[in-house]
């Protein structure tokens, strides 16, 4: 009979297989008992499974267009990057973007724009969610560029 220590072990996941397999075989079965799977670690997501210790986050500096194609591959295997486009012109970053973000629609992604060059693409299972601090001085200067529009176009 296993010890109350080795069902804490296999429930959370400590017990490696063989062991497993060597208590069930010593045991009698029960054909009452339920089965209790452990927990390994890791998150499951549209069939694919990603191990928590594994997480992270590809920081992208693309210095040509074709560069796109690694972003994109990255957002397909569900990391996160930040890309900074201070190594493209204008245009090729516009396109670089375009591209990245068709990529993030295609599989529910989300993007966000940092900074004037810097741009945030997650997969669809990770959120970007704004502190509520900046959402409201972004509307403050947005209102003082408004209000300052209106008296240059009035006066």
């Amino acid at each position: 009979m296993a010890s109350a220590i080795s069902k804490v072990k296999e429930f959370f996941g400590f017990v490696e297989e063989e062991e497993r397999l060597i208590e069930k075989k010593s045991e009698p079965e029960k054909s009452t008992s339920p089965v209790v799977r452990s927990f390994r670690g890791s998150l499951l997501n549209n069939g694919v499974s990603k191990s928590l210790a594994l997480s992270e986050i590809k920081i992208e500096e693309p210095r040509i267009y074709e560069d796109s194609l690694n972003i994109a591959t990255h957002l397909r295997e569900n990391t996160p990057v930040i890309i900074n486009l201070k190594y493209l012109d204008s245009a090729s970053g516009k396109r670089l973007v375009d591209f990245i973000c068709g990529t993030a629609y295609a599989i529910n992604g989300h993007m966000m724009k940092i900074g004037d060059s810097i741009f945030l693409f997650t997969p669809e299972n990770i959120l970007i969610a704004e502190s509520g601090d900046k959402n409201q001085i972004d509307s403050i200067i947005e209102q003082e560029d408004k209000d300052s529009f209106l008296r240059r176009a009035v006066g």
